[in-house]
């Protein structure tokens, strides 16, 4: 069973960014599995492949809001930047032996991208479309 699941009301109607949505929720149940075996190596694998898919995904939303000038963008990144910077600590506890920092991370994922994704993405969803850059 999943840790968490796509749900349709998600979507923003934008297959590129919805695509990378799911992928993350792929990650993120894939880091969930792998914690909960204990495996460090694993653990910090799957790690670190969560990280990376963020940024990228973070980084390709970023730049389709420029192109749109959207409005909140400032703020859009600043939450973008927290959260990168959460799992960043949560990896630099995990390499220094404090496993138990996954655990922390697990509870902050735990509806952390669907809060994000129902607030913060799908309010620049009508801007973006306005602007064109779709």
């Amino acid at each position: 069973m999943s840790f968490i699941t796509w749900t349709l009301d998600l979507d923003t109607g934008f297959a590129d960014i919805d695509d990378q949505h799911k992928e993350l929720v792929d990650k993120i149940n894939k880091f969930y599995d792998v914690y909960q075996t204990g495996n460090v190596v694993d653990i910090k694998i799957a790690l670190q492949e969560l990280l990376d898919y963020t940024v990228f995904h973070f980084d390709h939303e970023e730049k389709m809001l420029e192109k749109a000038n959207y409005r909140m963008l400032e703020p859009h990144k600043k939450v973008h930047f927290n959260f990168v910077s959460k799992i960043k600590n949560c990896q630099a506890s995990i390499e220094n032996g404090d496993l138990e920092a996954g655990k922390e991370l697990i509870n902050l994922l735990d509806g952390w991208l669907f809060r994000h994704i129902r607030l913060n993405d799908h309010g620049y969803v009508s801007d973006v479309k306005k602007a064109g850059v779709r």
